[in-house]
Order: structure tokens, then C-alpha cells, then sequence
């Protein structure tokens, strides 16, 4: 990486899970070998199974975690930045839990995974640090998805859209759908007649869908509530 990539590559970690709290020097010298990629839509990072070589750091784009049950795929995640992706595979049994593919073209930082894991056994305590914060990272995850199957397709949805809008933004605002509304709908565990329902149902509380994958939203605090709302289902 040349100095100046080096540097905003270092100001984006700031906000990685994996690397926050981290002294700039140490991540510097945890990323030494690390690569800057560029892939294109549909491109693999790594497949279900396969021994852990390098995990990566999602800068820009949308990478689609998957996995295989019985044949059938099952979108469990679309990674957006500032997520790692594969480091609970290189700190577990070495092999990748999931499958990820690049959706629409991505931009990551792929960091060896034997390098990485040498230099941290010299460096205990950042270990630990790292430890802690996936840990923490888990059991937010384990709520969200906890509080996920008490909510309606219409509120998971509405979720979604919300993880589009920065928390400090009310009012009237317009979004894209990032990616496939067929996707969308498997990551939000349903079928896509599912979510053309939900998107019916959000239109009482001033959600319009439009053409080109746009949406709009009247007000985007209105929404807030709804999908805060004690309904289940």
C-alpha cells in the first residue's frame, strides 16, 4: 500500500470492530503484507470449508455471507463497511464458516491470517482486546437476531431501510435498495412475495416504493416508531 492509501486504509479501521481501540502503531504493524483488492460483482473472497488464508476488512461495497444447508443456499449476511470478514474462522477451527461473494464490486483490505495470528502471539494483550470486542460483537448480534423474530416483515424491513439513514436524519428522505430486492428479502428471512407485502403494509406509515429499486420516506421518524413498536408476529 503506498503512504497516502495507508493512511486512510489506518482511518477507516478506526471504525472495524476488530481494530478499534487498537494504537495506530500496532495496527500498522498488524497489517504489514496486507493487500488493498478490487473486485467486481460475483467475485469470491473464500467458500464454506475452505482453510483460512486471509481475512478481510470490508472498505467500500457489499459482500454477501452465505451457507450451504442441504444444498441450499442461505443468505446470512450482506457485509457492508467497516466489517471483518473470516476472523472467527482464523481465530477458531482455521477454516471459513461461511461463503462470501462480492456483490456489485467491493473494495477490501485482505490481511494474511498466519502473519496476523504470529504477531499477536507476541502482543497478548492486544489479543485479548480483540477477543473482548468479537465477544461483545456476538452477543449484539445474538440480540438483534433475538429481537428480529419479534418483529413483522414489515418492521424487519423497515429495519433495513433504516440501516441507510444516519441517526441523526429526520424528515423526507429517498433510498435505493443497495442490491437485488430478491436478496434483501433472504437476508431478512423472507420470500419475496413476503417482502412486496411488507412493502404494502409500509405505505400506512408513509413509505413509498418507487421504480429503480428507489423509496421513498415521509417521515423518517415515523418510521423509527413503527418498527420500534411492540407488535410480534
Amino acid at each position: 500500500m503506498t503512504a497516502a492509501l495507508d493512511r486512510e486504509v489506518l482511518l477507516q479501521l478506526q471504525f472495524a470492530p476488530l481494530f478499534a481501540g487498537v494504537a495506530e502503531k500496532d495496527v500498522r504493524a498488524l497489517l504489514d503484507g496486507a493487500e488493498l483488492l478490487r473486485l467486481g460483482h460475483e467475485a469470491y473472497l473464500y467458500r464454506e470449508g475452505e482453510p483460512v488464508e486471509r481475512f478481510y476488512v470490508v472498505l467500500d461495497g457489499h459482500v454477501e455471507l452465505s451457507v450451504d444447508s442441504d444444498g441450499r443456499r442461505s443468505v446470512v449476511e450482506v457485509a457492508r463497511r467497516p466489517a471483518v470478514l473470516g476472523e472467527a474462522a482464523m481465530f477458531g477451527a482455521g477454516r471459513y464458516l461461511m461463503t462470501a461473494r462480492v456483490l456489485t464490486g467491493a473494495t477490501l483490505l485482505a490481511i494474511p491470517a498466519a502473519a496476523f495470528r504470529a504477531r499477536l502471539e507476541e502482543r497478548i494483550d492486544i489479543l485479548f482486546h480483540m477477543l473482548t470486542t468479537m465477544s461483545l460483537r456476538l452477543r449484539l448480534l445474538v440480540r438483534q437476531i433475538a429481537e428480529l423474530k419479534l418483529k413483522t416483515t414489515a418492521q424487519r424491513l423497515g429495519s433495513f431501510l433504516l440501516t441507510m439513514v444516519e441517526e441523526n436524519v429526520g424528515g423526507r428522505i429517498e433510498l435505493r435498495f443497495p442490491y437485488d430486492k430478491r436478496l434483501v428479502a433472504d437476508q431478512l428471512g423472507m420470500k419475496p412475495e413476503s417482502l412486496s407485502r411488507a412493502l404494502g403494509k409500509l405505505a400506512k406509515v408513509g413509505v413509498e416504493s418507487r421504480p429503480d429499486n428507489l423509496v421513498m420516506i415521509a417521515d423518517v421518524d415515523r418510521l423509527r416508531a413503527f418498527c420500534a413498536e411492540d407488535e410480534g408476529g
